[in-house]
């Protein structure tokens, strides 16, 4: 299945790049965010395996990749990618209007 990121979640992963670069460095920004990407496919291989949480949102499952949650649902044909956020952030505050109709 294909995945898509949200404009927010495209903004998150600048923001995770931005914060991991200054923080410690390229080799280890681009290592993270290599690391993300691949949860991204590993989600689309098989979306329906990670766990649902209505109390988010009625549609999201999360997935962990190191420190960030992949907030998505699974949507006809694609996989939507709302958010990549913090685990020690409050994803119900973030998620409000996180997915499209």
């Amino acid at each position: 299945m294909k995945f898509r990121l949200s404009t927010a979640a495209l903004e998150d992963l600048d923001s995770i790049h931005n914060h991991t670069l200054s923080t410690w460095g390229e080799e280890q920004a681009e290592r993270y965010l290599a690391m993300i990407w691949s949860t991204f496919e590993r989600i689309a291989n098989a979306p329906r395996q990670w766990r649902l949480r209505p109390e988010i949102h009625p549609d999201c499952r999360i997935c962990f990749s190191g420190r960030h949650a992949i907030l998505f649902r699974v949507a006809v044909e694609k996989i939507e990618i709302a958010r990549v956020l913090h685990d020690a952030m409050d994803f119900p505050e973030h998620m409000m209007d996180a997915f499209s109709s």
